[in-house]
């Protein structure tokens, strides 16, 4: 009878579980095509991602000793780098539970453990928030899937093989052989450093053998063999976007210009899509694709496949489709979180013909073309590239075109985008916003100056009634007219403002922006003297968000383990330090990413996932004065902790062992007094901390203090609590 009970549980707890799965699937409301702003996650936070990370290591060293293939030494090691990583992985805030995409996922990954004689209920499956087309499992049954692998998969199929080859991963223990391998060769080489990025990945036999059995999976599962073929299509060109569409240059024409020839390819060719099935694949650790798909044909002549079978069973073509859109809304955030502007912008093009009057895809559009602007006119360090000569496919011609653009056309077509988007939606406040900031780079150049604008757009009214007259009765001072017209043609991107320059709105936006760049210089100036000397503070901060405490020891006189353990143990110290500081200070902290809070939910996940995101978004523009894309949605933790101003701790220890230096030893061995203190050196290290407390002012979208420190010398933990205690403090007034 208890055995009934524990089984009826069980039962009802799974049935349940599927109830409230199927409901999130069918029911996106949270996140509306329409209302869209980013994913997120829901539900209850699972707890593999709130365990210590002792208690992760300890579990998981015990299940790997028992294991064969690897040794017991390396099981120790291996548990730890794994469980390390993952928890960076997790705590970096890019992993997604209970969302549309995540759920949809784990759907089809029931109908492949169903089909399993494995026992695989310990397989857990994630979503990463990554644009990167990939999928990959850890030896602890986690999967993880990027967002930019389900927007560019076709159906729920392809969904399945992918999710059945990773399984076999696990099931096989491929990861743990893969690890065992490496150390072996490491024992073998003089030069085992250098092997182990060789060969820490699955051998050819191990991706075969995940192929054959994923395929055999799939098919059990009831997936038609012909969807699954798809797979190796969409996994052959899944460095190309999510489509391939021409270049539609009318987006940035209106009825006085068009854009010139010098600025688009000529005669339409792109590269020719290098991408071939049956390259030689000797030295990849995949079979070519067209090996792939031979192998898989002979697995189904070979089988009895099912004559039901589907492409889709656990969902539908309309759900799928859907599920994939949001992928692809998701996709454009991550395209922003790495300034990948000119693909970003590409991707963006082709949402915007799906959904015009989107809010999310017309905002992320402008940001782009925001960040285009704000990096050709102001920064040094540029992270993305113009450069069109290797690229592949259509989008060739965006590189093409932007790569001709000089730096004040740019700043003139991000801000005819922008405007006239601002100018169509006066309700959005994010465009409204947005306008402003790109004016600062508009007026940056004295190219752009209103008056130039407004003579160019007299002489193309003068003249556009002259150019419709026959040649035969022109006067030589028409055709003079004429001709200067179809010359400046050839620079026409003043024409691109007509309609806008007569804007009063407009106008006065760019008188406000030639303001602040008179006073910019002065400034500027003002800032380098105040640099110059002592960092005085001028805040007075009673409230305080913090990121919990980063630390790193890279030492190469310790193991991996070792300095794994100790960095999350430092962490801890250090977060206590704050903690103790602050209060002697009466600063009131509230930490949003502290996974060793008994109390962290979901809704904290989210907000520090936002804030990371918002925080990296804004470094890459170090320096700049940068209006960040997801500066839209900060507000909500201002509001919710009632501050302005977030910290961030990060101490960085470097130490590296003295290489042996035969010179020196065989001259101290010249005198008895020398050699102890030859030894002395020898034995010791150089070591080098950098210490560094950083706030932000999220209202201003600014630093506003920093406190950073190198020291040729490990930081200990009594020089670390002095050095937090002090930047605390500077955030007083006295």
């Amino acid at each position: 009878m208890k055995e009934y009970n524990t089984l009826l549980f069980y039962t009802m707890k799974k049935i349940i579980a599927l109830f409230i799965l199927l409901i999130s699937i069918d029911n996106v409301n949270a996140q509306e095509l329409e209302s869209f702003t980013r994913l997120q996650s829901a539900g209850p936070i699972p707890d593999f991602f709130v365990k210590f990370f002792d208690e992760k290591i300890s579990e998981d060293s015990e299940k790997l000793k028992k294991e064969e293939g690897i040794t017991r030494k390396n099981s120790s090691e291996f548990s730890v780098l794994t469980n390390y990583k993952l928890q960076q992985l997790i705590q970096g805030g890019k992993v997604l539970y209970g969302d549309p995409l995540t759920n949809y996922a784990n759907g089809v990954l029931d109908k492949l453990k169903a089909a399993s004689e494995d026992d695989l209920d310990h397989i857990q499956l994630y979503t990463l928030k990554s644009n990167e087309v990939n999928a990959f499992a850890t030896h602890q049954g986690v999967i993880f899937i990027t967002v930019g692998l389900i927007g560019q998969l076709e159906n729920e199929a392809q969904l399945a093989l992918i999710l059945a080859h990773e399984l076999t991963h696990v099931l096989k223990k491929h990861s743990q052989l893969s690890y065992q391998y490496s150390q072996d060769l490491i024992k073998k080489s003089r030069y085992g450093d250098g092997t182990i990025s060789d060969f820490y990945q699955y051998s050819r036999k191990n991706e075969e053998e995940a192929d054959e059995a994923g395929f055999k999976l799939a098919i059990k599962a009831g997936y038609n063999t012909d969807a699954l073929y798809t797979t190796f299509r969409v996994l052959l060109y899944s460095y190309l976007p999510i489509d391939e569409q021409p270049l539609d240059y009318s987006q940035w024409e209106n009825k006085s210009y068009t854009i010139a020839g010098k600025y688009q390819m000529d005669g339409g060719r792109v590269n020719k899509i290098s991408a071939e099935e049956d390259i030689n694949d000797a030295f990849l650790t995949h079979p070519n694709i067209a090996t792939r798909r031979k192998n898989a044909r002979a697995l189904v002549q070979g089988s009895d496949h099912l004559a039901d079978s589907k492409t889709y069973i656990f969902g539908t073509p309309e759900r799928f489709e859907k599920l994939r859109t949001l992928a692809r809304f998701e996709m454009l955030n991550a395209f922003i979180q790495r300034a990948d502007y000119v693909k970003g912008l590409y991707h963006s093009m082709i949402m915007r013909k799906l959904y015009p009057k989107n809010t999310f895809v017309i905002n992320s559009q402008a940001m782009i073309w925001h960040g285009i602007a704000a990096y050709e006119a102001r920064a040094n360090d540029i992270p993305y590239s113009f450069s069109h000569r290797k690229i592949e496919g259509e989008i060739q011609h965006l590189y093409f075109f932007l790569n001709k653009l000089k730096t004040d056309e740019i700043t003139m077509l991000a801000t005819q985008q922008i405007w006239q988007n601002s100018l169509a939606y006066p309700e959005n406040q994010f465009l409204q916003q947005i306008r402003k900031e790109v004016l600062r780079d508009f007026v940056s150049y004295k190219e752009n100056k209103l008056g130039n604008f407004a003579s160019r757009h007299r002489e193309q009214a003068d003249t556009s009634v002259i150019i419709k007259k026959k040649d035969a009765v022109l006067s030589k001072y028409d055709k003079i007219a004429k001709k200067r017209k179809n010359e400046t043609s050839e620079a026409p991107f003043y024409y691109a403002l007509i309609g806008i320059v007569d804007n009063p709105l407009f106008q006065k936006e760019v008188a406000n922006a030639e303001d602040i760049l008179q006073d910019k210089e002065k400034i500027d100036e003002q800032i380098a003297e105040k640099n110059k000397k002592p960092q005085k503070n001028n805040m007075d901060v009673e409230t305080l968000i913090m990121t919990t405490p980063n630390y790193d020891n890279d030492n190469n006189r310790k193991s991996n383990k070792t300095r794994m353990v100790n960095n999350e143990s430092t962490e801890n110290k250090l977060l206590e330090s704050v903690k103790d500081n602050a209060k002697k200070l009466d600063i009131r902290l509230s930490y949003v990413d502290n996974f060793r809070d008994p109390n962290f939910t979901t809704e904290n996940y989210n907000e520090f996932s936002m804030l990371y995101d918002y925080i990296g978004e804004r470094v890459r523009f170090d320096g700049l004065d940068f209006l960040p894309y997801n500066a839209q949605y900060i507000h909500t933790l201002t509001e919710r902790y009632d501050s302005k101003y977030v910290g961030i701790l990060s101490i960085y220890t470097r130490v590296r062992k003295r290489p042996f230096n035969g010179s020196y030893a065989a001259l101290s061995l010249a005198t008895i007094y020398a050699f102890p203190l030859y030894l002395k050196w020898q034995l010791s290290a150089d070591k080098q901390s950098d210490y560094g407390f950083y706030i932000m002012n999220i209202s201003t979208h600014n630093p506003a203090f920093r406190s950073s420190r190198s020291f040729e010398a490990n930081m200990n933990i009594h020089m670390q609590n002095a050095h937090i205690y002090n930047s605390l403090n500077q955030l007083r007034k006295k």
